[in-house]
């Protein structure tokens, strides 16, 4: 890093704007920052190191504590840095969180800090392209883009007064940081931590498998795989047994099955033979029923045949009824038809005495009609007065209206000149008010971005306990689950002796030791768990293993995404300062409303040419109206007149007619209830001598209907007696003396189909029961009650035989086939493990190794390290040689501080003058510092060497020349003043009266009433 120009604004004792231009320097790379105690030559590298880190030289204050007294309120405090980098030029912008005045209104408002990085390609001028924004940001870009932290920054490249001997006495863990940063050395750290995780994986691999092992064996119940193998071929030979014991025994229980089943079929046979007596019997007993159900269905079948004559007699019987209540209500039909027609014409007597009335109701139509015309002549003289009371109030309107209109038109020019004037101010605030709109437009997008991160923290957080409360359930469960199996294991272990005791038959020879007594067999007085339960228990536990590994996992992913998402909120924070906790609402509506004043300001030139036009249509238009007003008073009194004489005519019509019939809708009402009066009279009259004549007509249609109706009835009795007499001679020839004995007999022809279906039924029962009785004394001829009970017992004893053997059997064939995959688990896991082991032998020691697990505790990164840290003592000692006139040089050396610290980078001095070689801590004040900057120095040389190191153009010192005699300051100024060759640029503070003589490019600092000055003077 190289400066380049630095502008101070309100910073620490410059109370303006102060700017330094390096390039002032020419040609020069050594000069002195001079002045006075307190005058401000501290606070130059205190504006770059804040510029580029947030934080001054000394790391005692921060931003806010660097705003100048002298500043009045209107200056905002601001560092601009332009610095390069190799051949890449710069810039940063940096302000800190400060009081400033309102924009608006009055009092102050806090600016949140804020920075911007811009890079300009390889041009001295000019900010092409941003790179970062937010003050966090920034510094997170400046230490990728330098390569070192601030704490770094100030231990190599600017050293200020407290932090210059920090390099020199620091130990291996802190001076291990910086080197790494210079040189990149991070790739050999990355292999300490491969080799590391490699060896522990292959550990971790080793240990588990182990365990597999020893835990396959303790299941078996073993303590080798020797072990297990011999008790496996035991347990082949005694399965060999058990498979011929179970053929024997199952082929005694099959004979036990047939004996009893044929004992069983005999039993049923002779079952069936009592059975098919029984049911032969009960049908037979039915017999006599049968004979009195065809009696039944031979005289419903008779009776069938009468149906027909019996509906016939029902039919003229039901007509007979009908013609006689036919008859009876023609008769009552004449005699109301008769008193209808005698109130008829007493009607037509009354109506035709009301003839004077009838006269009456026609004059009164007739005067009502010679009134109608003059009532249309009075409506018309109406009708011209209202159209000229129309015609004077529209013109009044139109008066006022006008007026109006004036009126209005005066209040929309005066508004449309306070726009104009409105607009102009707003254009000319254009500029400032869109500075304004993208600070709060970048504001807002931060505070987006904090909320969503906030948000996104409490669903993180959420997950998380949900997450590590399953988590914590499936630990449980899973060690639930473990000791389960281990008690279970235990069990069957134990309970080995009772199941082979439970397999054992009185007679056979035990597997065990062979003897044929078995006086005292083991027992178990809990149930024993089987190796299909082992089995279950053991793949459950590998289940819950499994999940609690991947919650485990997820916990960590979880972690890990919780602490990413914090420090990009704190970030957030940091930048938005006391608007971070400014609610989202409240600072969208701050960006709305600048948006919107922005926008109306770039809107405010197109407004006052529209603005302008408009006020010119409305003074025309205000001109125009004050002629038009002249020429509506006119026409106002001249509708005044027409309508006085049209009032006059109204009066003339109205004389003429009554004043209660003046109005159209009265005369309509009386002429409508006087024809309406007529009509009624007239048509009471015609009704009533029609009703008379209709009355008269209807009386002999009635008395005709009725003659009718008595002949009808008589000829309908007639036909009803003829079909009786036939029905009853029918019926006796039939063989049914009386009509109940017909009644009686009378079936539906269900009930007959009911009838027939007994009957045949019946007939088919009985061939089928005897059919039946005959076979089954067929097939139980010969036979005899078998004993079933003695059949059973044998067929029970051969089964239980067989169970036995089924059961040992299974026993043995279950525990060989385990036994076989235990042994192949056992030699898989043995081969595994062997493997491993040969791999751990080599990655183990080559971890250890690299990890520092050596007499020295270095590392392989921090071998690497020493040596170049070799290189920069030599480069080291050549300066010191000249500043100690040859008296000290520096040395690494592999003595640690303490035996459990990192070891490989502690420094000492070698004295040339005693020949012993001691701790840098031993050196005096003045031998410290010339110690001190030689480190520095050396270390820039290296670092500039190495290709991928950073770049170390640059060295400010800020301590140490007031403890150097004349002689020694004199080799530390030869020594500072060689770098120049190489380019570098060194800076030197201090208010030694001898430097300034001996130096001739200083930048003087002046302090004053009203703040610092500096300036570069290059003689």
């Amino acid at each position: 890093m190289k400066p380049l120009k630095l502008a101070m604004t309100a910073f620490g004792p410059y109370a303006g704007t102060q700017v330094i231009d390096f390039s002032e320097l020419g040609n020069r790379s050594f000069f002195l920052i001079h002045g006075p105690t307190g005058s401000g030559k501290t606070t130059i590298l205190d504006a770059m190191c804040y510029a580029l880190y947030g934080d001054t030289s000394g790391a005692l204050r921060d931003g806010k504590q660097m705003r100048s007294d002298h500043a009045g309120p209107a200056t905002e405090t601001e560092v601009v840095f332009d610095f390069a980098v190799g051949s890449r030029h710069y810039c940063i912008r940096r302000h800190p969180e400060q009081e400033r005045l309102k924009k608006r209104g009055e009092g102050t408002t806090t600016m949140p800090a804020g920075a911007e990085l811009w890079s300009s390609g390889e041009l001295p001028e000019g900010k092409i392209s941003l790179i970062a924004s937010g003050a966090g940001k920034v510094t997170e870009a400046v230490e990728r883009l330098l390569g070192f932290k601030s704490d770094q920054f100030r231990q190599v490249v600017m050293l200020p007064q407290g932090e210059f001997r920090k390099l020199l006495m620091a130990d291996s863990k802190e001076r291990q940081v910086i080197l790494e940063a210079l040189f990149r050395t991070e790739f050999y750290r990355q292999v300490e931590e491969f080799l590391k995780n490699e060896a522990k994986q292959l550990k971790n691999d080793y240990d588990r498998l182990t365990d597999q092992k020893n835990w396959v064996l303790h299941q078996a119940g073993v303590q080798s795989p020797q072990e297990l193998l011999e008790l496996h071929q035991s347990h082949l030979k005694a399965l060999e047994e058990a498979s011929k014991h179970l053929v024997a025994s199952k082929a005694a229980a099959a004979r036990a099955q047939e004996q009893l089943s044929a004992g069983m079929q005999a039993r049923d046979k002779l079952n069936e033979k009592k059975a098919a007596h029984r049911a032969f019997a009960a049908i037979d007993a039915g017999r006599e029923n049968i004979e009195a159900a065809k009696k039944d269905l031979a005289a419903a079948r008779r009776a069938l045949t009468l149906v027909e004559a019996e509906n016939s007699f029902k039919i003229r019987r039901r007509e007979a009824v009908e013609a006689e209540k036919a008859y009876q209500q023609k008769l009552a039909d004449r005699k109301q038809a008769l008193l209808v027609m005698e109130k008829a014409r007493e009607k037509a007597t009354a109506e035709r005495e009301k003839e004077p009335e009838r006269e009456a109701a026609r004059r009164e139509a007739n005067r009502l009609e010679d009134l109608k015309q003059k009532v249309i002549a009075m409506q018309e003289a109406k009708k011209a007065e209202t159209e000229a009371q129309t015609n004077l109030k529209a013109a009044e309107k139109h008066l006022n209206q006008n007026k109006e209109e004036l009126a209005w038109l005066k209040t929309d020019i005066e508004t449309k000149t306070k726009e104009r004037d409105a607009a102009q101010n707003l254009a000319a605030r254009a500029e400032i008010l869109e500075a304004a709109y993208k600070d709060a437009g970048r504001t807002l997008r931060q505070k987006q971005a904090l909320e969503a991160l906030r948000g996104e923290l409490a669903r993180l957080q959420k997950k998380y306990d949900k997450t590590h409360s399953t988590y914590q359930q499936a630990e449980n469960n899973y060690h639930q689950t473990k000791e389960e199996l281990t008690s279970l294991q235990e069990a069957w272990n134990k309970g080995q002796a009772a199941i082979l005791a439970g397999g054992l038959v009185r007679g056979n020879p035990c597997p065990v030791c062979g003897s044929t007594e078995h006086p005292a067999p083991a027992r178990s007085d809990t149930p024993l768990p089987s190796e299909k339960d082992l089995k279950i228990y053991r793949q459950n536990l590998s289940n819950l293993e499994a999940a609690r590994d991947k919650l485990r996992e997820q916990l960590s992913a979880l972690e890990a995404q919780k602490r990413e998402a914090a420090g990009r909120a704190g970030d957030l924070q940091k930048e938005l300062g006391d608007k971070a906790w400014s609610t989202l609402a409240a600072i969208q509506k701050q960006a709305v409303e600048t948006k919107n004043m922005w926008e109306s300001a770039l809107k405010a030139t197109e407004t006052l040419a529209r603005i302008n036009k408009e006020l010119a249509d409305l003074e025309l238009r205000q001109k125009s109206l004050t002629e038009k007003q002249e020429e509506l008073q006119r026409e106002q009194q001249q509708s005044s007149l027409a309508l006085e004489s049209a009032r006059t005519r109204v009066l003339e019509r109205e004389a003429e007619i009554p004043e209660k019939l003046r109005n159209p809708p009265d005369l309509l009402a009386a002429q409508e209830a006087a024809n309406k009066r007529l009509e009624q009279l007239m048509l009471a009259y015609e009704t009533s001598r029609k009703n008379a004549e209709e009355a008269g007509k209807a009386l002999a249609q009635a008395e005709t209907a009725e003659q009718a109706a008595l002949e009808a009835f008589t000829a309908a009795r007639a036909r009803a007696r003829d079909e009786y007499t036939l029905f009853i001679s029918r019926m006796q020839e039939a063989g049914f003396e009386t009509t109940d004995q017909y009644i009686k007999a009378r079936k539906t022809p269900g009930q007959i189909q009911l009838l027939e279906q007994q009957i045949t039924e019946f007939g088919e029962k009985l061939r089928a029961a005897k059919d039946r009785l005959e076979r089954a004394a067929q097939a139980a001829e010969g036979l005899e009650e078998p004993e079933l009970d003695k059949l059973s017992a044998a067929l029970s004893e051969a089964e239980n035989a067989r169970e036995l053997a089924v059961k040992e059997y299974s026993g043995l064939q279950a525990q060989t086939g385990q036994e076989v995959e235990w042994l192949k688990t056992v030699g898989d896991l043995a081969e595994a493990i062997a493997n491993l082991e040969k791999r751990y032998f080599v990655m183990g020691r080559l971890a250890d190794v690299a990890g520092g697990k050596n007499n020295y505790g270095i590392t392989f990164q921090r071998f690497v390290l020493g040596a170049l840290l070799d290189d920069v003592t030599v480069a080291a000692t050549e300066r010191l040689k000249l500043m100690s006139r040859g008296r000290y040089h520096l040395h690494r050396t592999l003595d640690r501080v303490r035996r459990n610290a990192a070891g490989g980078l502690e420094l000492e001095v070698f004295d040339a003058y005693t020949g012993v070689a001691r701790s840098v801590a031993t050196l005096s004040g003045g031998e410290t510092f010339l110690a001190s900057l030689s480190l520095a120095l050396g270390l820039a040389d290296v670092v500039q060497s190495y290709a991928g190191g950073i770049h170390l153009d640059t060295i400010f010192v800020d301590e140490g020349f007031g403890t150097l005699d004349t002689e020694a300051l004199d080799l530390a100024l030869r020594a500072l003043v060689d770098l120049q060759k190489g380019g570098r640029l060194v800076g030197i503070i201090s208010h030694v009266p001898e430097l300034k003589e001996r130096i001739d490019a200083r930048l003087e600092v002046k302090p004053s009433e009203k703040g610092s000055v500096a300036k570069f003077v290059v003689v």
